[in-house]
């Protein structure tokens, strides 16, 4: 899950989850980090989770300076919008070192972390410091034109890779699946397909 915390809210959570970061266990093992969420909707109304959810707003009414930070600690999203819509709006977004968010390490106000306590380092960072404002290049990265050239750089196939494909009789697959696409794409196709 996703949230867009404020920053008071912020500094409420790292007081709750991360004041008692370092409890050593016997023998010096590993730092255990700790946050008890509420355990049932009766401990939930009575000591609510400091965070703000404001549920659907228009992205002009989010461009707010009092808030500063995204925090994304998701690893599974499949796209990101919501971290680099938060960097195009100049916030901080602070989010997990893994493959899904390799492309959001290039910003100058991405921070990024492997462990808890990074994270905990990077939010305080983050609220006694402004983000950068996006350079002409970081802002040229979201528009549709940049985003279109990705797409295209990305599948394009070149005369070799299109040779090694022939040769493993994967051009016909391609042909197939390409063939196949192009039919579905026509309405009658497809409520044919769920409709029998």
């Amino acid at each position: 899950a996703l949230y867009n915390i404020a920053d008071s809210s912020i500094k409420e959570i790292l007081t709750l989850s991360f004041s008692k970061l370092k409890k050593k266990v016997s023998g010096g093992e590993e730092p255990n980090f700790v946050f008890d969420p509420p355990k049932s909707r009766y401990e939930l109304r009575r000591h609510p989770i400091p965070a703000m959810f404001p549920g659907v707003i228009d992205h002009a009414q989010l461009n707010n300076p009092s808030h500063k930070i995204f925090l994304n600690p998701s690893t599974s999203e499949v796209l990101c919008t919501t971290s680099a819509e938060a960097l195009a709006m100049g916030k901080f977004v602070i989010l997990p070192k893994h493959p899904s968010n390799e492309f959001f390490l290039q910003f100058t106000n991405c921070l990024a972390y492997d462990t808890l306590e990074e994270c905990a380092e990077k939010l305080k960072f983050a609220l006694e410091n402004d983000p950068t404002p996006l350079s002409p290049e970081e802002r040229r990265i979201f528009t549709w034109e940049a985003a279109t050239e990705r797409l295209m750089e990305s599948s394009l196939v070149s005369i070799k890779e299109a040779h090694d494909r022939a040769a493993n009789g994967m051009d016909k697959t391609d042909a197939r699946i390409a063939f196949w696409l192009a039919e579905s794409g026509k309405i009658g196709k497809i409520r044919g397909l769920f409709h029998k």
